[in-house]
């Protein structure tokens, strides 16, 4: 191992160690690095949960993706986190090509944050872990390469915890799901509907609330979500019934810092993002 990469190896032991020690169970997502993925620690073995040994326990991880995808097409993924008896869930999800390299990128999606650095190929729960009975799931969107796509593996690590706000006592589980490249058809050969198109926001720079107005070519729920600078979820609305046409959603802004964000509006299946700034 390298000096360079032995010093950023130490730095994220320690800084996981440090930050769940100081902060309740899980409620700044798993730092980057921590999917068991070749290369990869958990946060079992890497200091942060080291009550229990990895995959021990009758708990489990699971990743349900695709059999193939198609290069530039995005995937929709699911992390299952599972454990009798467990009262909050978190997890951590990566990729990798056939070459070892990370692939394409991840989306935010509703309670994910990326991971720590701003990686947006490694995924994590969102800055509140969710407390559930016995399993709870996350829904993650994959953005593949539109070029020297390859097969690729998805590893993913989840935390089946036992909610007393420490990192004792809890379980770490790994998986990993391969997923072979079936081409650039996808990208190259279809036409997708624009069922979902976005206008503008307004106003832009924002003060205390922003409106995003978009159109649908079909009636849909709508849902939109505002980012900071590393991914985290610092505003989102409710989902609403639009009838097809012109729509308009509202996000409240007066409290965030100024500077910098990024919203996202879902509808239809389809996604579209934007950036704004807030100014106070």
């Amino acid at each position: 191992m390298s000096k360079q990469n032995h010093s950023l190896l130490s730095f994220l032991v320690v800084g996981c160690s440090l930050s769940l020690m100081a902060a309740s169970l899980l409620s700044s997502g798993a730092p980057a690095g921590r999917t068991g993925a070749p290369g990869d620690l958990t946060c079992a073995d890497g200091g942060c949960h080291v009550s229990n040994a990895v995959n021990s326990g009758d708990g489990s991880v699971v990743i349900e993706a695709p059999a193939t995808y198609d290069g530039g097409s995005p995937i929709d993924l699911v992390v299952r986190t599972s454990k009798p008896g467990a009262a909050r869930f978190g997890f951590q999800i990566t990729v990798r090509d056939t070459n070892g390299a990370m692939s394409g990128r991840f989306e935010v999606t509703d309670g994910t944050q990326f991971s720590d650095f701003g990686l947006a190929t490694y995924v994590t729960h969102a800055a509140t872990a969710p407390r559930a009975a016995d399993t709870y799931q996350w829904l993650i969107r994959w953005v593949p390469p539109t070029e020297n796509a390859t097969d690729v593996t998805f590893y993913a690590a989840g935390n089946a915890a036992n909610g007393d706000d420490t990192n004792f006592n809890d379980y770490i589980y790994t998986t990993s799901a391969a997923v072979t490249f079936a081409g650039n058809t996808a990208v190259e050969s279809q036409t997708f509907p624009e069922r979902l198109t976005l206008k503008t926001a307004f106003p832009n720079p924002a003060d205390r609330a922003v409106a995003i107005a978009f159109s649908l070519d079909i009636s849909s729920t709508v849902k939109s979500f505002l980012y900071d600078g590393v991914g985290r979820v610092v505003a989102q609305s409710e989902s609403e019934f639009f009838s097809a046409g012109e729509g308009e959603i509202t996000l409240d802004t007066a409290a965030l810092p100024a500077g910098m964000y990024s919203y996202r509006v879902e509808a239809s299946g389809h996604s579209r993002t934007g950036l704004i700034a807030v100014i106070h």
